[in-house]
């Protein structure tokens, strides 16, 4: 017997506890529904509930959501509320979560995802505010709360598609799956081109190439062109410090302006040799190309048979 006790001690003491903090947080959130914030009064409602589930709790929790005008959420909580006052045979009660129950179903507002009449692609994903959307919900009107939603249908190997809605209370609103469009081989390729593997070079891609290694040589090319004119000047005024019966006797500044002009002659040379080679490799990488294939229709809308998931 008293190992009984001890045993069962510690399991009363953290029941104990529990349903301290749930009374502690349910009387809070009393208080806050009477000062108007509804908001942090319906979290508190929840935490409580959460702890230490009661009809009573219940019933508040509903009505601090209808107060606060999420009407989807205070009909959920009533019919909840309604089946666990039927299991317990709460007549009262249940009677009120039904009147409850029946004054909100109208004012609650509804969104409905039909099937299309498109075959579907395979794998669809529906996503309602970044939650996804249960299978068992396609096809039936739903109550959600009164916001702005966000509704994504997305499919491997399909582009998702995006549509935005604006929910009011007593609104209705109904949506028909999109046919998705299929990923083109561009984008695949794009993506293939991330992958760790090594991914062929495209005649674009060469064809790009080309044209900067072309448009280098072409610019190393008229470089040289540039120093050699330069070499040519400074050799032209050396001699007018040169001897004119002996054109290699010059003075200070006819050797300096020699040895300038020697210098523009080899800058040329290599940048001619190399702006050649340039040009010349550009132009054999370009016709060497192979032809872009075609781009596939843009907007095709192809379904694939088969299930919605």
């Amino acid at each position: 017997m008293l190992l009984a006790a001890l045993a069962w001690a510690p399991v009363a003491s953290a029941q104990s506890a529990e349903s301290q903090a749930a009374e502690a947080l349910f009387r809070q959130a009393k208080t806050l529904m009477e000062r108007g914030d509804l908001e942090a009064a319906c979290e508190k409602f929840a935490a409580s509930q959460a702890l230490e589930p009661g009809l009573g709790t219940l019933l508040y929790l509903g009505d601090c959501y209808e107060r606060a005008g999420r009407f989807a959420s205070a009909l959920s909580t009533f019919r909840e509320a309604t089946q666990l006052a039927e299991e317990r045979g709460d007549a009262a009660r249940l009677r009120l979560a039904q009147v409850r129950v029946s004054a909100l179903e109208p004012r609650a507002p509804t969104l409905e995802i039909k099937r299309g009449p498109a075959a579907q692609a395979l794998e669809l994903q529906i996503t309602v505010g970044g939650v996804p959307m249960p299978r068992s919900e396609l096809g039936h009107r739903v109550p959600r709360d009164a916001g702005s939603y966000e509704i994504r249908f997305s499919a491997p190997g399909y582009e998702p598609f995006v549509t935005h809605i604006d929910l009011k209370n007593a609104d209705s609103v109904a949506l028909t799956v999109p046919r998705l469009v299929p990923v083109s081989r561009r984008s695949a390729r794009s993506d293939a081109a991330l992958a760790p593997h090594d991914a062929p070079e495209t005649g674009s891609t060469q064809r790009t190439v080309a044209w900067i290694v072309g448009g280098t040589g072409a610019a190393l090319l008229a470089t040289a062109g540039v120093f050699a004119g330069l070499a040519s000047g400074k050799n032209r005024d050396s001699k007018e410090d040169c001897d004119r019966d002996s054109p290699n006797r010059c003075g200070p500044t006819g050797v300096q302006l020699r040895d300038d002009a020697r210098g523009f002659a080899n800058i040329a040379t290599l940048a001619s040799v190399l702006g050649g080679i340039g040009f010349a490799g550009g132009l054999v990488l370009y016709v060497s190309a192979p032809e872009a294939e075609a781009a596939p229709g843009q907007g095709l809308l192809v379904g694939v048979e088969g299930t919605l998931f």
